[in-house]
């Protein structure tokens, strides 16, 4: 079979919000992203926390290829997305035709280890400071005086869809009866302990810092105290020194 005819039988289409898998579920197989995006939750259910957020040229699920094991995550698709799927026997043949690709795996599992080995440590480093320091960098709301607190890699920020049924990080829907907040609205990434907010893309009502909007997918720092807005939704940085 030539590749070409190999990818087009083995192609999968999951809509934004179709779940993938579950965590807990036997297979063997591996899914390369194509085109979209997926996310890694760690529970059964796509919302709260997650692991990784992988796009066009990633793989995941590659540890069913190497022995029958349940799945780790709940991955599903943050927007529609095209993957090819890939079957132990399958696998098996394409090292045997092309040791090459076993090579790249192993360079790209290396590189994915270190960035998630990365990211424990600065997690467990962080949850010692907590337990030293109970706050954590969050967003206030003006309104309600409610806190949503920032994960360590960071946020989406938005609405709760119930076509998708997606819940975002920060989920604004009870404090936004005016719908004024894009289901998708902005996100908030982290590094090196620096909080930068972006506003995606398609966002009607703005997004704005200390009342200045900001250009979609412009990355700006956020500092303490900054008065953030979503649409018509205003809440105050928080980050304790």
């Amino acid at each position: 079979m030539s590749e070409s005819n190999f990818i087009g039988q083995s192609k999968l289409t999951f809509k934004e919000g179709e779940i993938v898998y579950r965590k807990g579920d036997l297979a063997q197989t591996m899914y390369v992203i194509l085109s979209g995006k997926i996310r890694m939750y760690v529970g059964t259910e796509p919302q709260g926390d997650w692991s990784e957020e992988l796009a066009k040229g990633d793989f995941f699920g590659e540890g069913s290829l190497l022995e029958p094991i349940p799945r780790h995550h709940t991955v599903v698709a943050l927007e529609d997305t095209e993957v090819v799927t890939i079957s132990r026997g399958t696998f098996l043949r394409m090292i045997r035709q092309n040791p090459e690709v076993s090579v790249k795996m192993m360079q790209r599992l290396a590189q994915r280890n270190r960035e998630l080995a990365g990211r424990t440590d600065v997690d467990v480093s962080k949850g010692m400071k907590a337990r030293a320091q109970p706050a954590a960098v969050s967003l206030v709301s003006v309104i309600s005086g409610r806190k949503f607190n920032i994960l360590s890699h960071g946020a989406l920020v938005g609405r709760f869809d119930p076509n998708t049924g997606i819940h975002p990080d920060i989920d604004l829907t009870e404090e936004d009866p005016q719908l004024s907040v894009s289901r998708r609205h902005a996100r908030i990434l982290c590094e090196h302990n620096r909080y930068f907010l972006v506003e995606e893309h398609g966002v009607a009502n703005g997004t704005y810092i200390k009342g200045e909007r900001l250009p979609p997918g412009d990355a700006r720092e956020l500092k303490p105290g900054d008065r953030v807005g979503f649409g018509m939704v205003v809440l105050f940085f928080e980050k304790p020194s």
